[in-house]
């Protein structure tokens, strides 16, 4: 056991992307991005403990170093009950069994609530991480259920600490909620050689099949430029979600013959996608910090993006931002008809990428703010416990 501290994370969609169950198609960026610092911390010295949905895989078992811990099944008979049985009881247990000093959670929802609960009555530390603009906004638009939102603020406010993806998470979060929070870039890996973006290549989208990610947006743009190659890949929503999106894409790929539509791709086949294009378009509104640009950037694409975290692309040259579906034609049009400024704005963004998003910065930076909250912890610990009324929260000077 290290004496660094013991960090257990809660994400229930990463085990398939261990590589040691099978692929699930629909573990994404946040679960990827978790995986990412689990593993950069277990090799900082931190002994790393995640706690995972039931896909197969023994109750317990170690993956180079790190130990995964087995929750709930995702499919159970009936819905009522298995929000109490197995999710909740299964998921309080294998936490439980991870005796950690702190747990960490990404996002909003039942997953922060439980794991809140579960560090509090352990006086353990807490860290709660910002998954998406939505979660910084008071109202909470994209929780329907009363109990996630109560569970959810309730875990942000009391949160040890809290991290957020841009600065503009942070002023929100200061603005709506009245709570300070720690900026964390997520991470990306920097490819050894960038693509040549002024390729006469594809325009590709990547994302989910979902009314919020408007692929419509890139089918109708397919049908705008008729002379070059469209692809669009991503997770296909598992039931209970809809897949009409991803039904209306492959309608949309039978009519354009210049669109092609996948399903999942991994990690290999992003890199195939990326190393034959010249642009990435990215449609979704809204996002926390999309996995998917800063993957585009690292490898030298520049991007046309309905979103603009804290205004980089516009303001270091990463591409365009548009807000608007006749905005997105005239940007992807100028972009297409100009190699020598893809070149140039995917120059940027590789170098914008390589400065702020390595993951040896990143892993340092986090290792850093962890040690303050296991400091904060065994301090606690060690002296009186907490009433239910005083602030567990760490002082971050920002």
């Amino acid at each position: 056991m290290s004496g660094r501290g013991r960090i257990c994370f809660n994400c229930e969609y990463l085990f398939p992307l261990l590589g040691s169950g099978p692929r699930v198609e629909f573990a994404g960026g946040a679960e990827t991005q978790q995986l990412k610092l689990a593993r950069g911390l277990q090799a900082r010295g931190f002994d790393v403990s995640i706690v995972t949905c039931d896909f197969g895989q023994p109750e317990r078992l170690v993956i180079d170093g790190i130990l995964v811990l087995r929750s709930f099944r995702l499919v159970s008979p009936i819905p009522v009950v298995r929000f109490f049985h197995p999710r909740l009881t299964r998921s309080i247990a294998a936490l439980r069994r991870a005796d950690a000093e702190v747990y960490y959670v990404n996002g909003s929802g039942v997953p922060s609530g439980i794991t809140f609960d579960m560090a509090r009555s352990r006086r353990a530390g807490f860290v709660l991480h910002v998954a998406s603009d939505y979660e910084v906004i008071a109202s909470l638009p994209r929780q329907p259920s009363i109990l996630d939102r109560v569970w959810y603020r309730r875990a942000l406010k009391q949160a040890d600490l809290r991290i957020a993806q841009t600065e503009a998470q942070g002023r929100s979060l200061r603005l709506e909620f009245g709570l300070d929070s720690q900026v964390l870039h997520n991470v990306v890996e920097i490819p050894a050689h960038a693509v040549d973006s002024g390729q006469d290549g594809t325009v590709v989208w990547l994302g989910t099949y979902k009314d919020i990610k408007r692929p419509q947006w890139f089918t109708d743009l397919a049908r705008e430029f008729p002379d070059r190659r469209f692809v669009m890949a991503g997770v296909i929503p598992p039931p209970p979600l809809t897949r009409e999106h991803w039904g209306r894409a492959q309608e949309a790929a039978n009519r354009t013959p210049n669109l092609s539509v996948r399903g999942f791709v991994d990690p290999t086949g992003i890199a195939e996608l990326f190393a034959g294009a010249s642009l990435l378009v990215h449609t979704s509104p809204v996002e926390g910090f999309s996995n998917v640009m800063l993957e585009a950037w690292s490898c030298g694409l520049p991007t046309v993006s309905a979103v603009d975290p804290d205004a980089l692309v516009t303001r270091q040259g990463l591409g365009a931002l548009v807000s608007e579906y006749p905005q997105l034609v005239r940007e992807v049009g100028r972009l297409l008809s100009d190699p020598e400024a893809r070149r140039a704005a995917g120059a940027r963004a590789r170098s914008y990428v390589t400065s702020n998003h390595a993951p040896d910065m990143i892993y340092d930076r986090l290792s850093e703010i962890l040690d303050r909250v296991v400091a904060h912890v065994r301090k606690q610990r060690a002296g009186r416990r907490l009433s239910a009324r005083e602030p567990r929260a760490v002082d971050f000077p920002g």
